[in-house]
């Protein structure tokens, strides 16, 4: 007893240290990764004649410059961070859901059909009902290649990719024939999309509050994203489906081992994953245009995936991801008005900076390892 009650500090505290030490490490990681992405970046502006502290400094004048510019960082944020989460679920678990594409348009089509179909409900409930229809359609459609998966071993990434491609024709199904606009507004022509939802239905626009302009569409959504992130850090590091999610990714032999349903903890994780793919495609319908139509924002299932492996698929580091990525998106725009540097630059600052943070991360992981 003497023993136990010596060595269990010692333990704990040895336990705290090599935790602090490997957020440490982690951070320094970032810390390296940005910078070696600045100076390759530098490097190709210097190729196009242009001065790299000036490039850099119109893309964050054009990005947070402004409360306007700020305003679309973080609209451009609030997907892609629900779409990073779903991403980084299933990689706790070993796992690489690439259908959150496929299942953020078939929740648009849920979602849509609840705003449509629910509207004699009260604002109050209204719009909950139709996240709700949104997570259950994302959750439904993560729910098939989760259960082939486990009851056939087909592989997920094979399944979700098909997946994907249906879900765009069941889309494009949806707003042609059960969603199709009944009413044609008089002496205009309208894109194929559905009636447009009345007012209670949409979120509402915090970005008014901090003299953000309409248009960046910044809404509660924001908000939503953030506790998002929070409860999948805390189902990840403080629930025992996140014990066994982290014991089946890094060995399932182990896992197996110790008592835990391999099958059971894959389709629980994909679910969850499908629910926050399905509030992926809810900025753009709810906050923005207020309908579900043919000229949908495409891709930021597969931006999700850059943004989890950016973030390195912790719950609060994805949340810095979305932001980082929103900051380089936006100053896509500075660039274009007020530099001879042509736009694709940003795509390759995007990809260096992946290519950066991957390498550098692993090899402060192997120096962690080796200590």
């Amino acid at each position: 007893m003497a023993s136990g009650t010596v060595v269990a500090p010692a333990a704990v505290a040895r336990v705290r240290s090599d935790r602090l030490e490997r957020v440490l490490g982690q951070a320094l990681a970032l810390v390296a990764s940005l910078l070696i992405a600045l100076l390759l970046g530098a490097l190709l502006i210097v190729g196009y004649g242009e001065s790299p502290l000036d490039v850099y400094g119109r893309i964050l004048d054009g990005s947070l410059g402004s409360a306007n510019g700020i305003g679309y960082v973080l609209s451009i944020a609030t997907p892609l961070t629900f779409s990073a989460l779903a991403v980084a679920v299933c990689f706790k678990g070993g796992m690489f859901n690439i259908g959150v594409e496929g299942q953020y348009l078939v929740a648009m089509v849920t979602a849509a059909w609840a705003a449509l179909s629910l509207d004699f409900l009260p604002g109050p409930l209204l719009v909950p009902a139709v996240l709700i229809g949104a997570m259950l359609g994302g959750m439904a459609w993560a729910a098939i290649p989760a259960v082939l998966k486990v009851k056939t071993g087909a592989h997920e990434v094979v399944t979700t990719i098909m997946l994907n491609l249906i879900a765009v024709s069941l889309l494009a199904w949806a707003i042609n024939f059960p969603l199709k606009f009944t009413e044609r507004p008089e002496g205009q022509n309208v894109d194929l999309r559905t009636d447009l939802f009345s007012d209670k239905a949409l979120v509402g626009d915090i970005g008014r509050y901090f003299g953000v302009t309409p248009g960046a569409h910044l809404s509660w959504l924001l908000l939503l994203a953030i506790a998002a992130a929070v409860l999948v850090w805390f189902l990840l590091r403080r629930t025992r489906l996140g014990y066994e999610a982290r014991a089946v990714g890094s060995s399932p032999g182990s896992a197996r081992a110790g008592g835990v349903s391999i099958g059971s903890v894959q389709i629980r994780l994909f679910l969850i994953s499908g629910a926050l793919a399905g509030l992926v495609g809810m900025p753009q319908i709810l906050a923005d245009k207020g309908y579900l139509g043919a000229a949908y924002i495409a891709q930021l299932g597969f931006l999700g995936i850059a943004v989890a492996f950016l973030g390195q698929n912790h719950p609060i580091g994805i949340v810095f991801a979305a932001i980082l990525w929103g900051i380089l998106s936006r100053g896509e725009v500075s660039l274009q008005i007020g530099s001879e540097v042509p736009r694709e630059f940003i795509i390759i600052l995007q990809g260096i900076l992946i290519l950066s943070v991957v390498v550098t991360y692993q090899v402060a992981k192997r120096r962690l390892a080796a200590r």
